[in-house]
């Protein structure tokens, strides 16, 4: 008998239990995944883990302008009265998820990769750290490539503003990965570094404010 899909729990909020009111939806993936590495190597690892926050910018930009809670904020969020945009490093960030707005998030990821689904989990917190980094904002230069064989990297058509689920990784207060096999080639990407990922979100405030009562 074949091995069945794994499910971990990596961070785990007691308080975030399912309301009909949540904002829910889905990001998708399917390309090249590589560890995160805290070495010499990390400068060049931030051009993919920017080619894969690019996939998921135009995801969330056609969310902001498609799902009727992110559509009534949009404008709210980007206006001068609030602290919605990041202004740096050339680019304009737009996180969905953010300290001043008051909103956390939960991750339920499935992970499908070569192999049996026993075996898929090798190495899997270090790409799900890749996947966390690319899901926020860059926290500056050495996250765009500076110092790097493509140097740094610039907004590209479409990406003013550049959106984010996050601001930083630490308001997500739930995840939760499963891993399973691999059943369709990635076209043009080493089977062995290769993923799909459906990354499923739910997204509420933690503490009511008057600039999250749509997310109520």
């Amino acid at each position: 008998m074949s091995a069945l899909p794994s499910r971990h729990v990596l961070r785990w909020d007691p308080y975030l239990e399912p309301n009909e009111d949540d904002m829910e939806f889905r990001l998708t993936y399917a390309g090249l995944l590589l560890a995160h590495r805290d070495d010499e190597r990390l400068r060049e690892r931030s051009l993919h883990v920017h080619d894969i926050r690019k996939q998921f910018h135009s995801q969330l930009r056609a969310l902001w302008h498609k799902h009727p809670t992110t559509k009534e904020h949009h404008e709210l969020f980007q206006s001068d009265r609030v602290p919605g945009i990041f202004r740096h490093d050339g680019f304009k960030w737009l996180p969905l998820v953010a300290r001043w707005n008051g909103l956390i998030c939960k991750l339920e990821i499935l992970m499908l990769r070569e192999g049996e689904p026993s075996n898929v989990l090798f190495d899997v917190d270090n790409r799900l750290k890749t996947v966390f980094d690319a899901l926020r904002k860059a926290k500056g230069p050495d996250e765009l490539g500076a110092g790097t064989s493509k140097g740094l990297q610039v907004p590209g058509p479409n990406e003013d503003p550049f959106y984010v689920l996050l601001e930083d990784d630490s308001l997500i207060t739930h995840v939760a990965v499963t891993t399973d096999t691999l059943l369709e080639d990635v076209p043009d990407v080493p089977p062995q570094q290769a993923a799909r990922l459906v990354i499923d979100v739910t997204v509420r405030p933690y503490q009511p404010r008057p600039v999250n009562e749509g997310f109520l």
